[in-house]
């Protein structure tokens, strides 16, 4: 994703979940880096009424620069080895402090299809911070 694009879906982020609507308005962009350091294979609980297994996913570890404070919101793709992605998701941190001068987060990402223990390589993610408070959108 071009970093024009990405600046544009800042100001309102939309994930469409299971016919919900779950949006998420970033009312300040405050672009943060990221280093993603592992993408390994895991399976989240299953769900007896979808089946007997766990549901495959991908443990996305990251990690976020930048002295990060106020509320902290990420978007989190994983990619299989031909570049398509297999899964995302939004992910929100409670307030930061702004003391540390980077957080580690660690995400499940659900995948379709198999898991694949991928390498940093198979995850995008980039982070931006809003105040906490309330927000008008």
């Amino acid at each position: 994703m071009d970093k024009y694009r990405w600046k544009r879906g800042c100001r309102f982020l939309v994930l469409v979940f299971g016919g919900s609507l779950l949006a998420i308005a970033l009312t300040s962009c405050n672009f943060l880096p990221v280093t993603v350091n592992s993408v390994i294979g895991t399976y989240e609980p299953y769900n007896p009424a979808l089946g007997n297994q766990g549901i495959p996913a991908e443990e996305v570890d990251f990690t976020v620069g930048g002295s990060p404070s106020g509320e902290i919101v990420c978007l989190v793709e994983v990619l299989n080895d031909s570049g398509q992605r297999v899964g995302s998701t939004i992910m929100t941190t409670g307030p930061q402090s702004g003391n540390a001068a980077s957080v580690n987060e660690s995400i499940p990402v659900d995948v379709t299809g198999n898991i694949f223990n991928g390498s940093a390589a198979n995850a995008v993610v980039q982070c931006g911070t809003r105040a906490v408070g309330p927000t008008h959108v």
